[in-house]
């Protein structure tokens, strides 16, 4: 338990930090290493989302949203996290192409700042862990 760095380091408060601490055992190292793996993976999944929503793919796209709803929760965002269960559920509902690809467009931003989010605060982590110790 490395609770020197948790003191000297706050993680950004838009995170559910007692569960990041909790689940990673308080090592920024391995929170920063989950943070950027997870984004990449978000993103990519991001694509094909976008793809598959022009091609109207409700089935494949609900499958693709399904295995990215839990990379959020482990990041720490669970309002992210309970966003891709509602598009979950409205995919489920086989929407028409307009309707699949206005939902996307609407959901499109906040997907993108939580990206950002995670991004900035692995980078906020690396640049850290990287200072010499006091």
């Amino acid at each position: 338990m490395q609770t020197g760095l948790h003191s000297a380091f706050q993680l950004n408060n838009a995170f559910d930090v007692p569960f990041l601490l909790e689940m990673h055992d308080n090592d920024l190292s391995a929170i920063s290493a989950i943070l950027f793996t997870a984004s990449q993976q978000i993103a990519e999944e991001l694509e094909r989302c976008m793809i598959l929503a022009e091609k109207g793919d409700c089935s494949e796209l609900k499958r693709r949203v399904h295995l990215v709803k839990p990379l959020w929760g482990y990041c720490g965002l669970p309002q992210m996290q309970m966003k891709y269960q509602l598009l979950e559920y409205f995919l489920g509902e086989n929407p028409g192409i307009d309707k699949l690809r206005l939902r996307l467009q609407q959901e499109h931003g906040q997907i993108m700042e939580g990206l950002t989010l995670i991004n900035n605060e692995a980078i906020r982590i690396h640049e850290f862990l990287k200072q010499p110790a006091s």
